[in-house]
Formats: structure tokens, C-alpha cells, sequence
């Protein structure tokens, strides 16, 4: 391939897969710069990878989204302390939300419910984080997250399936205990 049709079959992966790849990066670091430094590593990788990239075009998405992964996984590496501070103020806000507009506010309950979301994913994993992410957010089948993951599909499908086992034992444990109702304490006050 001379240098000029690869540059036009570059340009032409990247107009069509720059803004899933941004998706992919702001939903795994909430940040538009970070993410957009993130398209922009991935796409650099791209280049210099050129000659290694998919035949199928269908394979193309998951394989950026592998190139990305691995970016947002650098990217984390270096703002651990960070992510950590976010998430415990996030946690104090949502509390005091809750606290001062009452449990029965649909806006607070709301908060408190994405806030016990955030922490229950956060208790996971991050390659199973990962593959739940690749999954519903992205909404790779099992054989865009076999190549997104660089296993095979056989594989993919096992990972998908524990780490949906792990994060419902989380959701499971995260639960309140409900206290069932007793007939004295019923009868004391009728």
C-alpha cells in the first residue's frame, strides 16, 4: 500500500470511529481532555500499527476499542489518588442531597441509587469492570469483545458470565437487610 492510499484509508478509520472511540474513553474517565488525549493515543497507535490492523470491517471498532483500553488503563494507572477523592466527595454529596431534600425525593433517591452503583462497580475488578463496560455501554456481541480483549470467543463469553456473577454477589451484598415485621411489634400499636 503506497503512503498516500494508507493516509486515505487512515483518515477514513478515523472519521468513522474517532467519536466511538471519545465515547468509549469519557465514559471510563469522565474527563473530554483526558478522553480526547485518549482518541488521540489510540489513533497514533493506529498509525504506527497500520500494517497490523483488521481485514474485516467489522473488526475494526473492537480492535480501537483494545488499542483504547489499553490508554484508559495507562491514563488510570497515573490518577488513581484522584478517581479516589472524586468518588468520596461524590459519596458525600449524594449523601447530604438525600439528607436535607428527604428519602421519598425522586432526585435524591436517584442519586443514591447511582451513587451505590458507582461504588458497587468500583468494588469490582478492573477486567471485569471492563467487560461489563464493553458489554452494556459499548454494546460489543461476544465476538467484538473477544477481540477487544484479545481472547477467544469461548473465552469472552466465560468472562462476561463471571463477571456478571461477581457484580450481582456485589449488588447482593450492598443491599440493605430488610427487618421483617413482628406481631408484638404490630400489636403495640393498635
Amino acid at each position: 500500500m503506497s503512503p498516500g492510499s494508507a493516509a486515505k484509508s487512515f483518515e477514513a478509520v478515523f472519521q468513522q470511529h474517532h467519536l466511538a472511540v471519545l465515547r468509549f474513553a469519557r465514559r471510563r474517565l469522565g474527563e473530554d481532555d483526558a478522553a480526547w488525549d485518549v482518541v488521540s493515543e489510540t489513533f497514533l497507535v493506529v498509525w504506527r500499527s497500520w500494517e497490523k490492523r483488521p481485514s474485516e470491517a467489522g473488526e475494526v471498532l473492537p480492535w480501537l476499542y483494545a488499542i483504547a483500553g489499553n490508554a484508559v488503563r495507562n491514563r488510570r494507572r497515573s490518577q488513581v489518588r484522584t478517581a479516589r477523592l472524586t468518588a468520596r466527595l461524590a459519596t458525600t454529596d449524594s449523601t447530604a442531597v438525600a439528607e436535607t431534600t428527604g428519602a421519598g425525593d425522586s432526585v435524591a433517591d436517584e442519586a443514591v441509587r447511582r451513587d451505590q452503583a458507582v461504588r458497587v462497580l468500583e468494588r469490582l475488578s478492573d477486567d471485569d469492570r471492563e467487560v461489563l463496560l464493553l458489554t452494556v455501554w459499548e454494546g460489543l456481541d461476544a465476538a467484538g469483545l473477544a477481540t477487544a480483549l484479545s481472547v477467544s470467543q469461548s473465552a469472552a463469553k466465560v468472562r462476561l458470565h463471571r463477571a456478571r456473577r461477581r457484580l450481582q454477589a456485589l449488588v447482593e451484598e450492598s443491599r440493605p437487610a430488610r427487618i421483617p415485621p413482628t406481631s408484638n411489634a404490630l400489636g403495640r400499636f393498635r
